[in-house]
């Protein structure tokens, strides 16, 4: 009898938890995208500085003198594979002082052909002052529960991406920022379901967080309870589970 009743007890209890209803929010993450390609290699640095010399050197040249300097290598490179060096130490005289003399001579030159100049340099500079512009960074705020992206319940009759732009355009610390949803489907989703006892409290058997995804258009949060963070930086204020779940989904 004692048996029975016991099982009679169970059954109502897991009849009870069943009818309990998930808690839908939307957690949007804000991305502003890289400002400025990163710094170069030192290395590779100077390369790019030697070919930024010597374009900028062709860039003064005229068309005849540019047309020149390509005939010249064509030459050197026409008499070095018809006769090759027989010792390393050859230094054989692939162009000479009258090569370059009836190169330069536009009556010697018949194969002379106008080139079009190269464009101008552009010497317009953007001097980045945003927050690490060399990579992309998200959006975190802070509340009662601590860090993490902007989020709010989905209503009734509402949207994933309503939730999403409403979780910032209402959040207490947006003071002018606007973002665009970059799609209505969201990149992940995040589980956390209540125990017994919260349920109980709750009514509610726990939450599904979607993640929707976003671009900055402009403006920014103010005070001290958001930050703009990197791909590597929100490893120190996201919880593990949270992390999970979007930074496969993260650049």
């Amino acid at each position: 009898m004692r048996k029975s009743c016991s099982l009679v007890s169970n059954a109502v209890r897991v009849f009870s938890t069943r009818h309990l209803s998930w808690q839908v929010q939307s957690s949007v993450i804000v991305e502003r995208p890289p400002q400025c390609q990163p710094p170069l290699d030192p290395l590779l640095a100077r390369y790019q500085h030697m070919r930024e010399t010597v374009r900028v050197e062709r860039s003064v040249y005229n068309d005849f003198e540019l047309a020149a300097e390509i005939k010249r290598e064509e030459i050197i490179s026409e008499r070095k594979r018809k006769s090759p060096l027989k010792h390393k130490f050859d230094l054989p005289e692939y162009f000479s002082a009258a090569d370059e003399k009836a190169l330069l001579d536009p009556v010697q030159n018949d194969d002379y052909l106008p080139l079009k100049p190269q464009g101008a340099i552009s010497t317009d500079k953007f001097t980045v002052k945003q927050i690490k512009p060399y990579s992309s960074v998200f959006l975190i705020v802070k509340s009662e529960e601590g860090w993490n992206f902007p989020h709010k319940v989905v209503e009734k009759e509402g949207s994933l991406e309503e939730a999403a732009v409403a979780a910032v355009s209402n959040h207490p610390g947006n003071k002018d920022l606007t973002v665009e949803i970059s799609s209505k489907l969201p990149i992940s989703v995040h589980v956390n379901k209540y125990s017994k006892k919260y349920q109980q409290h709750t009514n509610l058997t726990g939450v599904k967080t979607f993640f929707m995804k976003s671009r900055l258009n402009s403006g920014n949060f103010s005070g001290d309870t958001f930050m703009w963070c990197t791909k590597d930086e929100l490893k120190e204020y996201l919880s593990k589970d949270v992390l999970k779940c979007v930074e496969p989904c993260l650049k």
